[in-house]
């Protein structure tokens, strides 16, 4: 079955643990810290679900190694590059005032975020800041983010061989939006994967065996657009494999038919499995401001239509 039916027939989700307007897809437009330097390059993406993030951030600039084929044939070099790719999945929650992540499933064997963020949206902008003041980021809200929300937690995973075994990740999907991480076999000492691999370059097969892929729906397709491994852009984020419901209500089945994959079937943990996510744009504002915007529509380009989204958003 696919995850639209399963969402559509037999819905489930935890309770909502974060703000309902943190949920959908957000793409960075920037980060800036408080030496006063901005990155604008690097891209990230966040998908949010009732309970989990997804998070992949990529360097602008890496290496060309499309020539290559495969990371088997990419230097030294190029792959402790690649590896300066980060992402991670993670449980969020929500004190009021400030988002919390724990439980990390990452690319990068090491905590890299450690705040929790004060996060406030107007509109599609949702702006985070790290409570220490030591830098601010501007999301924005992408289009085709309504409609199926999911979020899992992978829970074991049945080889080959026909061993299940534990292994870590999620996938998190918001409307036409997906991110996908699948947590390595067998851990990276800590610290940072370039660094290690700089150092020991033999545990490159160890350190890409974590999978971070972002997938934009088409077609019914979910062909990836950004991924740590750059060989796997362009394949689908979910192939060929199905999912079933599993007799327990929090649980999916993951089956993959492809010959010669190297697992079978894959137990998730769901947070959410629901069809109907609203991520509209637009968010509340108090009447003084309404009307200040009634006022000033024409001279801000505001129609009708979107002074009534704001009203209706509160």
């Amino acid at each position: 079955m696919s995850l639209d039916l399963l969402a559509a027939t037999r819905p489930y989700a935890e309770p909502l643990a974060v703000p309902q307007w943190t949920l959908g897809c957000f793409h960075r437009r920037c980060i800036t810290f408080a030496s006063g330097v901005e990155d604008t390059s690097t891209r990230v993406i966040w998908i949010q679900s009732h309970g989990l993030t997804g998070d992949l951030r990529l360097p602008l600039v890496r290496p060309d190694v499309r020539a290559r084929g495969a990371l088997e044939a990419c230097t030294e070099v190029e792959r402790a590059e690649l590896a300066q790719g980060e992402g991670f999945v993670a449980r969020t929650s929500w004190d009021g005032a400030l988002m919390h992540w724990d439980a990390f499933a990452a690319f990068q064997p090491y905590e890299k975020w450690p705040e929790p963020g004060r996060l406030e949206r107007v509109g599609a902008c949702l702006v985070e800041w790290a409570p220490s003041g030591i830098y601010v980021e501007d999301w924005r809200l992408q289009p085709g983010a309504s409609g199926l929300s999911v979020g899992l937690q992978l829970v074991s995973e049945t080889g080959a061989d026909g061993v299940c075994r534990r292994r870590t990740g999620g996938l998190v999907i918001a409307g036409d939006h997906a991110l996908m991480l699948i947590g390595r076999r067998t851990p990276l000492p800590a610290g940072r994967a370039h660094e290690i691999l700089a150092a020991d370059p033999g545990r490159w097969e160890q350190a890409f065996d974590c999978e971070v892929a972002y997938a934009v729906r088409h077609e019914g397709a979910w062909p990836i657009q950004l991924a740590v491994n750059p060989f796997t852009e362009g394949s689908d984020l979910l192939g060929r494999a199905v999912f079933e419901p599993d007799p327990s209500p929090d649980l999916l089945v993951q089956r993959n038919p492809e010959p010669g994959a190297a697992w079978r079937e894959r137990l998730w943990r769901i947070d959410t499995l629901r069809a109907d996510l609203a991520a509209g744009a637009a968010t509340f504002a108090l009447p003084g401001g309404l009307e200040w915007l009634a006022r000033e529509s024409d001279a801000l380009g505001i129609s009708d239509r979107q002074l009534v989204r704001i009203a209706s958003a509160g």
